[in-house]
């Protein structure tokens, strides 16, 4: 698996001017899972200490592209957000249910509604984070259609 952490640079490393962070305006949005890790929540008042999944994804608008870093915790109080993101894309649902399937997160491709969240601790940064994990619209085929 790819390390998406960087890498270290030496004192005299030429340094590169890189990308500008964009932020979309809120909105619907169609995203590719650029990375899956595996982590771990410490825990919170809220919720226990679980395991999470931490997904890179980057979108692409009109106003350029951007990556951004979402959690999944695998919390029971989470649920809701698990099958949100499974459904997001495409894995059936079974009897209400749906089975992980972690090896198709890579390159994995679906739609988001971004919203536009403050910083908690410096309130003139700002962060685009994946509001909801809209329904994958699966096609559907006819015979003799095209």
């Amino acid at each position: 698996m790819e390390d998406t952490r960087g890498k270290e640079l030496g004192w005299d490393d030429e340094v590169a001017k890189g990308e500008e962070y964009i932020i979309l305006p809120e909105g619907d949005y169609d995203f590719v899972i650029e990375s899956f890790e595996r982590g771990r929540f410490e825990g919170s008042d809220k919720i226990a200490p679980c395991n999470k999944a931490i997904l890179k994804l980057r979108v692409d608008a009109p106003q350029g592209s951007t990556t951004l870093t979402e959690n999944l915790l695998l919390s029971s109080k989470m649920e809701w957000r698990l099958a949100e993101f499974w459904c997001a894309l495409g894995v059936p649902e079974i009897n209400g249910h749906f089975k992980p399937n972690w090896p198709i997160v890579p390159q994995a491709t679906g739609r988001v509604t971004l919203e536009v969240t403050t910083d908690r601790k410096d309130s003139t940064k700002k962060y685009n984070h994946v509001k909801k994990w809209l329904p994958k619209q699966l096609k559907t085929y006819k015979a003799g259609e095209f």
